[in-house]
């Protein structure tokens, strides 16, 4: 059951995120990523967020937390709406504890001029270390009721009733995981190369501490 925990969190992340970003006034790249991952990531620096890279992110989260869930209830094969309020949750859940137990640096490793490549070290979620713990939780429910393993939907609500109570307490990982972000020049602006791929390592990263 902890493997296809694990491979569940991949699958769904995966599914989950996605990003269209293009590239102020070219910022330094260092600066670039600062304000990608403060935006992305924790909800700030929007505006400075589509000065530096010409794209709009009022809508960036709604659209995230959007492909979260529909890539969650996708991979549970429920996607008659009953469980759509508690991912809403689950997602709250992560974004909160993201925004309050992680960190990130950030260092130029190329500097090239229209090409520059910066490296963002990430200390993220410990889902590893969580991980037990839902195992045993789950593997508890279904142990009082065993007929959540016959049930989907009543599998998923286990599932979610689990995660909310450990994601809310996961702690900050000791080991970062890197993430390189591509820039190219694009005029006055900057443009993410890869930028679907970029964003959903950067997810990976804060939220379970891994990338692919």
């Amino acid at each position: 059951m902890k493997k296809k925990l694990a491979l569940m969190f991949v699958v769904v992340l995966t599914a989950a995120i996605t990003l269209a970003a293009c590239g102020s006034k070219a910022v330094e790249p260092k600066e670039a990523a600062d304000i990608a991952v403060n935006t992305i990531i924790f909800n700030k620096d929007t505006d400075k967020f589509e000065d530096t890279f010409g794209e709009d992110a009022k809508n960036l989260e709604k659209e995230i937390k959007t492909g979260f869930k529909k890539g969650f209830t996708t991979s549970l094969n429920i996607t008659d709406g009953s469980i759509d309020d508690e991912v809403d949750k689950l997602y709250d859940t992560f974004a909160k504890r993201v925004k309050d137990v992680t960190k990130y640096t950030t260092k130029v490793t190329n500097d090239d001029k229209d090409k520059p490549t910066v490296e963002i070290s990430v200390n993220g979620l410990d889902m590893t270390g969580v991980q037990a713990e839902m195992t045993t939780a789950l593997q508890a429910k279904v142990k009082a009721d065993p007929t959540i393993e016959k049930d989907a939907k009543k599998a998923a609500t286990a599932m979610l009733e689990v995660y909310q109570e450990t994601i809310s307490k996961a702690k900050v990982s000791e080991k970062a995981v890197k993430v390189k972000m591509n820039l190219e020049s694009n005029k006055d602006q900057w443009k993410i190369k890869d930028a679907e791929a970029f964003a959903q390592n950067l997810y990976l990263a804060f939220f379970t501490g891994t990338v692919q």
